[in-house]
C-alpha cells in the first residue's frame, strides 16, 4: 500500500494502532538499493507490520543537486521486501513555513562524519519520521553507523518508545558497502573504490594482534588504498560513544574512512563494539556484483 501524504499515513498508522499490532519502521530518502531491502525484511520479519519513509529530506540534503529516485521503483522495491506500507510526502508537508525545530547533540555529529557532513540534519529528519509513525522498532544499518548511533541516543534521552535495531552491512563481494551514491560510479571505479575497505579491515586485523598506536596503524594502513579515479579524504579510528579520534585502540570503536569522487563523499566504516567482533569481524551480508553495470547504475536498483 502507498500512502501519499502524511495524513493517509497517519490514518494508516493510527489503525494498525488500534488493532494492537507492533510496528518496525525503516526511513529512507529514497533510491532504494539491497540495504535498505534487508532492513525491511527484517522490521517484517520481527514486527506485525513493517512501514517505510520515503523522503529526501530537504535540511539533509541541501545544497547540492537535485536527489534522483524513481518513486514507482522504490514501492515496488519496498513492498516486495515485505513492506505493508509506504510513506511519502513533500516538502511543503515536511517543512511548512515556520518549521524551526531541530534536535541538537553539540558537536557530537561534527565529530562523527567531519564537517562536511549534514549528520545533524539526518538525526532531525529520523527522529521526526519516529515521532510521527510511532514504530516499536525502528531498523537503521551498521553502514552509516554515526547516525544510528546518534539515533539511539536521541530516542533514549527524548524518553521515546522505540527500540533502535542495528542491522549489519550489506556488501558486495568485493568489499563496497550498498549505497545510493553508487549509481554514479561505473564498475572499474567500483572495483577501485574496494580498497578502502580492504583498509579497514586490515586495521582492525592488526588491533587483533595486539597493534594500539591508531596513528601508525592508519599511516600503515593508507599504503594499502590504491585510488586513481578517487582521493582519501579521512581515516580514523574513534571511540564509538564519543567520536573523538582515539591515541590507542580501546573498544568500543569505529574504524572510518570517506573516499571522494565525482564530487561525491564515500563512507565507509567497520564498528567494533565488543571482542568478538574484533576477532572475528562484523556479521556483514555479502552479495554478488550485478552482472550487468548500466551507465554505473547497478542492475538490481536505481541506486
Amino acid at each position: 500500500m502507498h500512502l501519499a501524504s502524511l495524513s493517509a499515513g497517519k490514518t494508516f498508522i493510527a489503525d494498525v494502532a488500534r488493532r494492537g499490532q507492533t510496528i518496525g519502521t525503516v526511513h529512507t530518502l529514497g533510491a532504494l538499493h539491497p540495504g535498505h531491502a534487508e532492513l525491511i525484511r527484517r522490521a517484517a520479519a520481527e514486527n506485525d507490520v513493517a512501514i517505510v519513509t520515503i523522503y529526501p529530506n530537504k535540511i539533509q540534503l541541501s545544497p547540492g543537486p537535485e536527489y534522483e529516485f524513481n518513486l514507482e521503483d522504490d514501492i515496488a522495491l519496498a513492498l516486495g521486501a515485505g513492506a505493508a506500507g509506504v510513506i511519502s510526502t513533500t516538502d511543503a508537508e515536511m517543512f511548512a513555513p515556520g518549521f524551526r525545530t531541530f534536535v541538537s547533540q553539540g558537536d557530537y555529529p561534527l565529530r562523527a562524519s567531519g564537517p562536511h557532513g549534514l549528520l545533524k540534519e539526518a538525526i532531525t529528519g529520523c527522529i521526526r519520521w519516529i515521532c510521527f509513525a510511532r514504530p516499536t522498532r525502528s531498523y537503521f544499518g551498521l553502514k552509516d553507523i554515526g547516525q544510528a548511533l546518534l539515533v539511539k541516543q536521541a530516542v533514549a534521552d527524548l524518553l521515546l518508545d522505540c527500540e533502535i535495531r542495528f542491522v549489519p552491512t550489506v556488501r558486495y563481494k568485493n568489499g563496497v558497502p550498498i549505497s545510493s551514491r553508487l549509481r554514479h560510479f561505473n564498475r572499474s571505479e567500483l572495483d577501485e573504490l574496494s580498497s578502502l575497505f580492504r583498509a579497514l579491515e586490515h586495521l582492525r586485523k592488526e588491533a587483533t594482534r595486539g597493534a594500539s598506536c591508531a596513528k601508525d596503524l592508519i599511516e600503515a594502513a593508507k599504503t594499502l588504498i590504491k585510488f586513481k579515479r578517487f582521493e582519501l579524504e579521512t581515516l580514523r579510528i574513534v571511540g564509538a560513544e564519543s567520536f573523538d579520534d582515539q591515541e590507542q585502540i580501546e573498544l568500543p570503536f569505529i574504524i572510518s574512512g570517506v573516499a571522494v569522487g565525482h564530487g561525491l563523499r564515500v563512507p565507509d566504516n567497520i564498528y567494533v563494539p565488543d571482542q568478538d567482533t574484533l576477532l572475528d569481524g562484523p556479521a556483514d551480508i555479502w552479495i554478488d556484483l550485478p552482472e550487468r553495470w548500466r551507465g554505473g547504475i547497478h542492475g538490481q536498483s536505481r541506486a
